[in-house]
């Protein structure tokens, strides 16, 4: 574990949303809030369910439990993505497991810390804000995606989610095989292979084995 950031990392930091047009003295304060430190993990690791995790090397697998008692892989994070963001302010643990498989530099904020940043009020209180009435509105969304319990608007929501731009388009790498994708959806199978094989005839989607490019607004 250490307690500094250097340049690069601070660079990173900024294009975090979180952090997003915050003044020097106000970061500075933030960075100095006990529960808060620049945490080093090894290959292999399980990184902290509880606070708030700021990446800034490498990636994170983000896992699921599933009915079997396996872990379902969900997603990866990387460099500049909050993790736990949404939950760091609840009284538990995240459900989900968190695994560095080649390690990684995280900058941690304890429940705490953030608490006590929010209280404080600022930049990054107004930022946090905006953040967490985006999730209940991405939430809200998927309850109703949900309530209609079809492959195509779970997928949609999925893609929606997940979508980071590459080149000139959007784009998902899917994190299983489509079989553990479908009951991470909790659709069929064949029902996520038609609906994926009707998207990319519509031209919406394109397929390059678990890589998915967005071409045309889901």
């Amino acid at each position: 574990m250490t307690s500094y950031l250097t340049m690069d990392e601070l660079h990173i930091l900024s294009r975090c949303p979180l952090f997003s047009g915050i003044e020097p003295e106000e970061l500075k304060a933030l960075l100095g809030q006990e529960g808060c430190a620049v945490m080093d993990f090894d290959p292999g690791a399980e990184l902290p369910g509880d606070g708030m995790l700021i990446l800034l090397s490498n990636r994170v697998l983000i896992e699921k439990p599933v009915s079997d008692g396996r872990s379902l892989l969900m997603r990866e994070a990387l460099p500049t993505e909050a993790i736990n963001a949404a939950s760091a302010l609840s009284q538990g643990k995240s459900m989900s497991r968190l695994i560095a498989p080649d390690g990684c530099r995280a900058l941690h904020i304890s429940r705490e810390a953030l608490a006590a940043v929010i209280t404080n009020g600022g930049k990054f209180a107004l930022n946090m804000t905006e953040f967490l009435v985006s999730r209940v509105v991405f939430l809200n969304n998927k309850i109703t995606s949900l309530a209609g319990y079809t492959a195509a608007s779970r997928l949609t929501l999925y893609l929606e989610e997940n979508a980071k731009p590459e080149d000139s388009a959007l784009a998902v790498t899917l994190p299983c095989s489509l079989t553990e994708f479908a009951e991470y959806l909790g659709v069929g199978r064949a029902s996520l292979y038609r609906t994926l094989d009707a998207m990319e005839e519509e031209g919406t989607i394109e397929r390059k084995g678990r890589r998915i490019l967005i071409l045309k607004k889901l």
